[in-house]
């Protein structure tokens, strides 16, 4: 985190530097640095969720390829299943506000997705070498509250090159159907009683595919 931090201070640095004196007189924003940053294959998100004491949020992703299910991971719960160990790192110590960050770094045939969440960051890379274009989404509107499983962000692509529609505001189900590849990022509010429990749930799903 801090070397993305000091990444974009140098960025912003340079840009400002080199870049406003042959510019006009409107300042670099936001908007800017965000264009700068997926023309280097770099895309961003983050989302706040309110928490009580004991509670923590689940993140998890799908893949689809072809219209097929292809991949399903919950990400601080499967760390946990596969490494045979419980943490409670990522369990708020109070009622609070957190911040759930997503990195996403696209280089060559690579997708490189990172999440900084809180107690726990995670690495798990792509092969994007079947998909000629593609792009990220985020729903809208994502609640604080969380008061129930929600879609955040996708990745979208086809194998095919050529024009590739616009995704905003587009149902799952047309997600899959239109386009090749889909990786589809979900938040879920664990309460305090279900964190008890979760990993055995989900260990009993996997064991009954």
């Amino acid at each position: 985190m801090k070397r993305i931090l000091f990444l974009v201070f140098l960025l912003t640095l340079s840009i400002y530097c080199f870049g406003q004196g042959e510019n006009n007189k409107y300042d670099i924003d936001s908007e800017d640095i965000k264009n700068v940053f997926e023309g280097q294959g770099i895309h961003i998100f983050k989302y706040p969720f309110d928490l009580k004491k004991g509670e923590y949020i689940s993140i998890s992703y799908q893949i689809f390829e072809d219209g097929k299910l292809t991949e399903h991971k919950n990400i601080i719960e499967d760390f946990q299943i596969d490494n045979g160990i419980t943490m409670d790192h990522h369990i708020a110590r109070k009622d609070t506000i957190v911040f759930h960050r997503f990195y996403f770094y696209k280089k060559n045939d690579t997708l490189s997705m990172r999440q900084s969440l809180p107690g726990i960051k995670t690495v798990q890379n792509i092969d994007l070498s079947k998909v000629k274009l593609g792009g990220f989404n985020s729903r809208t509107n994502v609640s604080k509250e969380l008061s129930k499983k929600e879609e955040l962000l996708f990745y979208y692509g086809n194998k095919s090159g050529g024009w590739l529609n616009c995704s905003t505001g587009i149902l799952k189900s047309e997600l899959i159907k239109n386009y090749d590849f889909v990786v589809l990022f979900y938040a879920e509010k664990i309460n305090k009683e279900r964190t008890k429990t979760i990993l055995e749930e989900i260990k009993s799903v996997k064991n009954n595919k």
